[in-house]
């Protein structure tokens, strides 16, 4: 799957991100929240830069994520400008500079992967670092963000400790997760 990405053109890159975007920009989810959390792509992962320009553009809470241990912290961004570097892994973060992270709840947290499912599982680069962020059910609303050959229509093996998106939003649709029966 991250043969199939990476080799997508950066065009087609661009192009497919801004339709994921433009989904992203008009559902209730973001309509409604105050406070996304939202990330800086690297390589062929969903651009999101027409969404944190958005956010700032309408006044709401930007949170970015920077790697600290093995955790993820959220640090509010008021400018893009100067407020984010190259950390861990060669992520754009937010600034060492930066000296207290968010304590607000995220409305919205918006998450990279290299697959999804229905169910809202997710494949993500084996690290945990947003497992155990959304562990801690710091955030409302999660939307996992993939280009439509992302979604499998197999359940992505899992265990305990991974944790399920609310929905994955892809070029073409705004997919709910379902909910896993409980008997």
């Amino acid at each position: 799957m991250l043969q199939k990405r990476n080799a997508l053109s950066k065009s087609a890159i661009s192009r497919r991100s801004k339709l994921i975007q433009k989904i992203i920009i008009g559902s209730s989810q973001f309509r409604n929240a105050f406070a996304i959390g939202a990330y800086f792509a690297v390589g062929s992962e969903v651009k999101t830069d027409n969404i944190i320009m958005e956010t700032l553009r309408n006044k709401k809470i930007l949170l970015l994520p920077r790697i600290e241990g093995e955790e993820i912290l959220f640090y509010q961004i008021l400018c893009t400008k100067n407020q984010l570097a190259k950390g861990r892994f060669g992520l754009i973060e937010p600034s060492p500079s930066l000296s207290s992270h968010a304590l607000q709840k995220i409305d919205l947290l918006l998450v990279p992967g290299i697959a999804f499912d229905h169910n809202g599982y997710r494949l993500g680069h084996g690290r945990g670092y947003y497992d155990r962020f959304m562990a801690k059910k710091q955030f409302d609303f999660s939307i996992g963000l993939a280009f439509s050959f992302q979604i499998l229509n197999h359940t992505i093996p899992h265990t305990p400790v991974d944790q399920k998106l609310d929905c994955v939003a892809t070029e073409k649709t705004m997919l709910l997760c379902q909910r896993e029966q409980i008997s």
